[in-house]
């Protein structure tokens, strides 16, 4: 009776060992599935110590390294400098990288903090490419003016450190959507560690570019010097994403609209974002404009 009970426990043992071993085994396939393009990393981008020396720096000298503005040049040169507002998904940026490289185009890739976070391989692709990496909130938060001082630095902060995280190198360049660049707001940019502030003076917008017609249309319009922004995701809709908080929030606790994870997902529906960019691109080059960074010496010298 006792050997009897025995083996009926040991087998019992074994049964749940087993178990667990298949449950476990089954979670770490799925894991390693679901998130083979995706490492989260959102634990390193709270920089609490980053954005306190920040807030200290502005509050005690804010004028120390005012962050300064980029508008569109006075040029007599065919200049334009074209730029992203949004972090696409991967696939995306892929195609887009693909038109710039065929091209022969410089451009900057304005990211929102919580996507480029949850978008590694996106930002790696971004870098391999040698295109600029801009900081566009920690959301992509629009009237971000009139977010409060701490708030604000902390957001600047943090996708400072996301990207530079990822990238090896923090932004220079920062841009918010809907959003008027007031002294406050360039003092806390400064603090946060960016040294410009992008306007633009020509917004296209995703469906625009849809035929050669419509890129012509709008390129004979253009000026030597203009700063052109092509909106890849909306301006965030506070009011139906945030109910009484801010970008101070941890990042687990809002999702981003785009990440590495959804790749696979996203390259089954074809996207033709790449397609309006070299329509855009295209009817530029006719117009005779060259397509230069935001860091080049021709833009940053009109600065001094």
């Amino acid at each position: 009776m006792m050997g009897k009970k025995f083996w009926s426990i040991l087998l019992l043992l074994v049964l749940l060992a087993g178990g667990g071993f298949y449950a476990w085994h089954r979670h770490a396939i799925s894991a390693s599935e679901g998130g083979r393009d995706v490492q989260d990393l959102s634990n390193l981008y709270v920089a609490e110590e980053e954005t306190n020396a920040a807030v200290s720096r502005f509050r005690k000298d804010p004028e120390a390294k005012k962050a300064r503005i980029i508008r569109p040049l006075s040029d007599t040169e065919k200049h334009v400098y074209l730029y992203f507002d949004g972090l696409p998904d991967r696939a995306m940026t892929e195609e887009i990288l693909k038109v710039l490289d065929r091209k022969d185009a410089k451009a900057a890739f304005f990211v929102e903090g919580q996507n480029a976070g949850d978008s590694p391989e996106t930002m790696k692709e971004i870098v391999k490419h040698k295109q600029v990496i801009g900081n566009y909130t920690w959301l992509g938060r629009p009237s971000f003016e009139k977010l409060d001082e701490e708030k604000a630095i902390r957001s600047l902060v943090r996708t400072q450190k996301a990207v530079d995280v990822l990238t090896g190198r923090s932004p220079s360049f920062f841009r918010a959507p809907r959003t008027e660049y007031t002294d406050t707001l360039l003092e806390e940019a400064g603090a946060a560690g960016l040294s410009y502030a992008v306007l633009s003076n020509v917004t296209v917008r995703r469906g625009e570019m849809s035929d050669e017609a419509a890129a012509e249309k709008l390129a004979a319009g253009v000026k030597n010097g203009s700063l052109v922004v092509f909106e890849i995701n909306k301006p965030l809709d506070i009011r139906a994403r945030e109910t009484g908080k801010s970008d101070e929030r941890p990042a687990i606790d809002m999702k981003p609209t785009i990440r590495d994870g959804d790749y696979r997902e996203k390259t089954e529906k074809k996207d033709h974002t790449a397609e309006e960019v070299e329509r855009l691109i295209t009817a530029l080059e006719n117009e005779g404009f060259g397509l230069y960074s935001l860091d080049s010496d021709v833009l940053l010298s009109s600065l001094k």
